[in-house]
């Protein structure tokens, strides 16, 4: 899994805004925001469509090119 310390990284080398992702995880703003400032940690399932969201976006990032 994604560290939670990268998060902000690697949404922002995606070229998502924290709203952007926010939507497509399915979980709020403030969500977002505290999990990358690491005040609080997603539950299993939040993580999985995390993990399942990052991955999808990556591999149609590795397609664009």
């Amino acid at each position: 899994m994604t560290k939670m310390e990268n998060l902000k990284q690697i949404r922002k080398s995606l070229g998502l805004s924290q709203m952007d992702l926010a939507q497509k995880v399915g979980v709020s703003l403030l969500t977002i925001q505290l999990w990358e400032r690491g005040v609080s940690q997603p539950n299993e399932t939040n993580k999985e469509e995390l993990e399942r969201v990052i991955a999808e976006l990556q591999q149609q990032q590795k397609g664009d090119r």
